[in-house]
């Protein structure tokens, strides 16, 4: 055999070698495809709120851990200011079981209770990190009366930070639960019960401000909701996880990487019948695999190209923003604490990537190639425009060929990548992690002079890449 051709082969081999997916533990010679990007810079969307990202915790965490969200847990405060002026949602399913004491916590305080000082720190970590918070209340028991006395003091002590309240979660789920309501309870009963509410809270807080209804897969209660609260409610909301329950065998990283039909069915019944006006609307409870996450899967690099893309998915729908469920013991919470120890998951990495790309940016519509396992979004600001490239696949680099109909100077590309698409740790955005402390400051990203109506962006197999285009 030629001696020119047997190099050529073993050099091959190396390189298929050095890029081995660790993952997998296959051998994949990766190949490079080219995605022409064309962005409609004269068809601007929706502007991106700069309080577009937000965490969701469950009312419960306030018996189950007092030191989490406290002003004195100053990791917690420094990861969320990283993330800009974002929104703190409290609620989640133990929200319909907690009862509301009126009376500081003490010794004898029951664990499924919420007390005035469990609001007074809430409060108070309000004014640390600038969150204003969307509270749940507990529409289980159906107390109007309780329900009142704790708007009050949520009000009293929230004061300007109180973004708005809900009455209920996931209420299209109560039929299911004995505990709750019976097995004929419709989006009838519960918006006749939500009517209530709010006459209640308003008569002791006027001009208190509601969302709604915060349901969980029945996107029909959605469009009868809106079609009777649209004068009344500040926020619709509701629920996405892209699949679930974590106990199945057969999920793993490979099932929240494709196109999402449940997500697209969400912002669907978001959309205002005809006549009727388009309200704000939020995902104020999001993951990836509902039931507290799956290891694997939740917790490793993959959530975080499937959490960028989701954000961007809803930015550019016009949707006002996100809240990703975060708590103790859960999978998939992007800020997780493991004895008290707070550190970043991949998620929260997705997060700083979208905060440095979109926020105040206003989206771009786009015509990409279609292709299985990459996307691309864009938004313009400043005067120039901001490309997020995203490739999930585990074997194909991507050649990105950005259009952006007009001549472009220079661009800054900073990656967003890990040593594998199943790692827990040394996730990386903009070249550098988050430090111990909680505090976050990106390297310096490669600038390249282009001078072109065109230029292309590398991105390697499952990383993704944020670039800055003037």
């Amino acid at each position: 055999m030629n001696k020119l051709l047997i190099a050529g082969i073993l050099a091959v081999l190396f390189l298929a070698s050095c890029r081995k997916d660790d993952d997998s533990k296959k051998l994949f010679i990766y190949n490079s495809t080219t995605v022409n990007v064309t962005l409609d810079a004269n068809h601007p969307g929706s502007l991106i709120s700069d309080s577009f990202e937000g965490l969701s915790f469950e009312n419960g965490i306030f018996g189950q851990d007092a030191s989490f969200l406290n002003p004195d847990n100053k990791v917690l405060v420094q990861l969320m200011r990283n993330l800009g002026p974002g929104i703190m949602r409290m609620g989640g399913g133990t929200s319909d079981f907690t009862v509301w004491t009126g009376k500081p916590r003490d010794a004898g305080t029951p664990v499924n209770a919420i007390t005035t000082t469990d609001i007074d720190r809430l409060a108070a970590l309000s004014n640390a990190t600038g969150w204003p918070v969307l509270f749940g209340l507990n529409l289980g028991e159906n107390n109007t009366v309780t329900a009142a006395n704790e708007a009050v003091y949520v009000n009293h002590a929230l004061g300007t930070n109180l973004y708005a309240f809900q009455s209920g979660n996931e209420p299209d789920y109560f039929s299911s639960n004995s505990k709750l309501r019976n097995a004929f309870y419709d989006v009838n009963d519960f918006i006749g019960e939500w009517d209530t509410y709010q006459a209640a809270v308003r008569a002791k807080v006027p001009g208190a401000s509601f969302a709604g209804p915060d349901v969980a897969s029945k996107t029909d209660w959605i469009a009868s909701f809106a079609g009777r609260e649209y004068t009344s409610v500040k926020l619709l909301d509701g629920h996405y996880y892209e699949t679930g329950p974590a106990t199945r065998s057969d999920i793993n990283y490979q099932s929240i990487l494709h196109f999402s039909s449940r997500l697209s069915e969400l912002i669907q019944s978001f959309k205002p019948s005809p006549g009727m006006p388009q309200l704000p609307y939020r995902v104020t409870e999001c993951n990836n695999v509902y039931g507290g996450g799956k290891q694997g899967v939740s917790d490793v690099f993959a959530s975080a190209l499937w959490a960028l893309d989701t954000m961007w998915i809803l930015a550019d729908n016009g949707c006002q923003g996100i809240n990703f469920h975060n708590g103790i013991g859960l999978h998939y919470s992007p800020i997780f604490s493991d004895n008290g120890k707070l550190t970043a998951r991949p998620e929260y990495y997705a997060m700083l990537a979208f905060r440095y790309a979109a926020i105040n940016g206003r989206s771009i519509p786009l015509k990409a190639d279609k292709t299985t396992y990459c996307s691309a979004h864009a938004c313009s600001n400043n005067g120039g425009y901001s490309i997020t490239l995203i490739n999930k696949s585990i074997d194909t680099d991507y050649d990105f060929n950005i259009i952006p109909g007009k001549r472009i100077g220079n661009i800054t590309v900073n990656r967003l990548n890990a040593p594998s698409i199943l790692a827990t740790t040394g996730t990386k955005f903009a070249g550098r992690e988050v430090n111990a402390d909680g505090s976050f400051q990106p390297a310096a990203g490669d600038d390249l002079a282009v001078n072109k109506n065109s230029f292309i962006v590398h991105v390697p197999a499952a990383s993704a890449a944020v670039v800055v285009a003037q």
